[in-house]
C-alpha cells in the first residue's frame, strides 16, 4: 500500500469513524444503524450490479437496477422491523415476483433475460441478505452496540493486522489468482487481529457476558470468514474486469470494497450469538 494511498485511507477513516460511533453509542436506539445499514448496503448493492448488469447501447439497465437495490433496502429495513429470519422469506418472495414481472416488460433485453436475472437474483443473497443483520446485532443482542463494534473490530482488525504481518513477513502467497498481494502469513496476521478484537475488545472489557474460549473460537472463525469474504470480492471484480468496486471512498475505492470482509463476518458474529450462546430475543 503506497503512502499516498494510506493517507487517503486515513483521512477516509477520519470521517467515517466519528459516524460509527455517534450510531453505535451516543444513539442508544439502533434507528441510526440502520440508516447506516441501508445506505451502505444499497451502495455497495449498486455497485455489484454495475459490475454484473452494466449498461450497453442495447440495453439499458438503469431501472433494472433500481428495482433491484430497491427490494434489497426493503430487505434490509425490514430486517430491523421483524428478525433477520422472519423477514427474508417474504421479502424475497416479493423481490422474485417484481422481477420476473419486470423482466417480462423488458422486450429489448429478452436475449439476455436469463442472465440478467440471475445476477439480479444472486445480488440480493449477497449483499442486502448478509447485510440484514448488522442492525439486528444492535437491536436485537443484549449490550449490542458493543457487540457490533466487536464485530466491526473483528472485520478491519483482522485486515489492518494482516496488511502489517504480510509487508513485514509475507513470502508465501495465499492465493495469487485472486489476490496476488495476499500472503499466508498475512492471513494468519488476520487470525491473530481477529482474536484480538473478540477476547481483548470483546471478552475482557466490553462484552462480560462473552467466554474466553468462546472469544477466542469466534474471533478464529469470524476473521477467517471476513478473509474469504475479501478474497470472494476480489474474484468477483477480477472476473468483471474492473480494480475497484467504485471510487467512493478514496483510498478505499468502493463502498463494496471497504464492507466485502463485514459482510461475511457479521452474519457469523449475529448467529453465533443467537445460536451459540443463547443471547437475544
Amino acid at each position: 500500500m503506497a503512502l499516498g494511498n494510506l493517507a487517503q485511507r486515513a483521512l477516509t477513516a477520519l470521517v467515517l469513524v466519528p459516524i460509527i460511533v455517534v450510531a453505535l453509542f451516543l444513539d442508544t436506539t439502533p434507528w441510526t444503524i440502520l440508516g447506516i445499514a441501508t445506505l451502505a448496503g444499497a451502495l455497495a448493492h449498486d455497485e455489484l450490479l454495475r459490475m454484473s448488469l452494466p449498461v450497453t447501447p442495447e440495453d439499458r439497465c438503469g431501472g433494472l437496477r433500481a428495482a433491484v437495490v430497491l427490494c434489497g433496502a426493503a430487505m434490509i429495513v425490514l430486517s430491523m422491523v421483524f428478525t433477520p429470519g422472519a423477514a427474508i422469506p417474504p421479502t424475497l418472495t416479493i423481490a422474485a415476483i417484481a422481477l420476473g414481472v419486470i423482466h417480462l416488460g423488458r422486450r429489448e433485453a429478452l436475449p439476455k433475460a436469463g442472465h440478467q436475472m440471475a445476477a439480479a437474483y444472486a445480488s440480493l443473497l449477497y449483499v442486502p441478505l448478509l447485510v440484514s443483520v448488522w442492525t439486528p446485532i444492535k437491536g436485537h443482542l443484549p449490550n449490542g452496540a458493543s457487540w457490533l463494534l466487536v464485530t466491526l473490530g473483528i472485520a478491519f482488525g483482522s485486515d489492518t493486522v494482516a496488511y502489517f504481518f504480510g509487508r513485514f513477513l509475507g513470502k508465501h502467497k495465499l492465493y495469487p489468482a485472486v489476490s496476488p498481494k495476499k500472503t499466508v502469513e498475512g492471513a494468519f496476521g488476520g487470525l491473530v487481529g481477529g482474536v484480538l478484537a473478540t477476547s481483548v475488545l470483546g471478552a475482557a472489557w466490553l462484552i462480560p457476558e462473552l467466554p474466553l474460549v468462546h472469544a477466542v473460537i469466534l474471533g478464529v472463525l469470524g476473521s477467517a470468514v471476513g478473509q474469504m469474504g475479501d478474497l470472494f470480492e476480489s474474484m468477483l471484480k477480477r472476473s468483471y474486469g474492473v480494480k475497484d468496486s467504485s471510487n467512493l471512498l478514496p483510498g478505499h475505492g468502493g463502498m463494496l470494497d471497504r464492507v466485502d470482509a463485514l459482510l461475511f463476518v457479521a452474519p457469523v458474529v449475529y448467529y453465533y450469538a443467537t445460536l451459540i450462546l443463547g443471547l437475544g430475543r
